[in-house]
């Protein structure tokens, strides 16, 4: 498989979290974006992490960590700009933060739907909806964000509309849950024990 460089998504101000940084709240006994690195890191050939606080402790990481252009917090699509420019793979794997329960295939799925498509872009379905912050893409992905970023758009799925997306089913949705809440947090902390 080609090289992929896997982004994790930890730039956003967390509102429904009471504002904690989502990545570093703590889940089973680690920080949250501690798990999603263990279920990345033999998916992919490095890992960049897109962050606009607390830095220096996503660095202990041990992976690089970019944040956006700005201090504007301009979403999803300024984060993952910023992250491939980190990068030279040709593919990135693009997954948030708060998924600590991806799967263990998400990126040789996603590359399969990738290479059978003719698009630059191949995104998870759960069987109910799109994860559209849940994909694989060439890194050529950078100039639709750019302009996308240049005219004020930053909602990720008139963003993917507009790359017509390979989609790649996945049969369940629970790999894909997010955590946005604490008693979400909760939840997923009953079904780790």
């Amino acid at each position: 498989m080609e090289q992929i460089t896997g982004i994790i998504l930890a730039g956003g101000r967390a509102q429904r979290m009471g504002g904690e940084d989502k990545g570093l709240t703590l889940l089973h006994g680690g920080p949250m974006v501690q798990h999603v690195i263990e279920l990345l890191r033999p998916q992919v050939s490095s890992i960049v992490i897109s962050a606009n606080r607390n830095q220096q402790r996503y660095e202990e990481f041990g992976y690089p960590v970019v944040s956006d252009m700005d201090d504007q917090f301009n979403g999803p699509l300024a984060g993952i700009a910023s992250a491939i420019q980190m990068t030279d793979s040709p593919l990135v794997l693009v997954t948030p933060c708060d998924t600590p329960l991806l799967p263990a295939n998400l990126a040789e799925k996603l590359n399969g739907a990738l290479k059978s498509s003719s698009s630059q872009i191949a995104v998870a379905h759960d069987g109910e909806r799109m994860q559209q912050l849940c994909f694989l893409a060439s890194r050529t992905i950078l100039k639709s964000i750019t302009e996308q970023l240049e005219q004020d758009q930053r909602r990720v799925y008139r963003w993917l509309d507009s790359l017509n997306p390979a989609v790649c089913h996945f049969d369940s949705s629970m790999p894909f849950f997010n955590i946005n809440t604490p008693e979400q947090q909760s939840t997923i902390e009953q079904m780790l024990q």
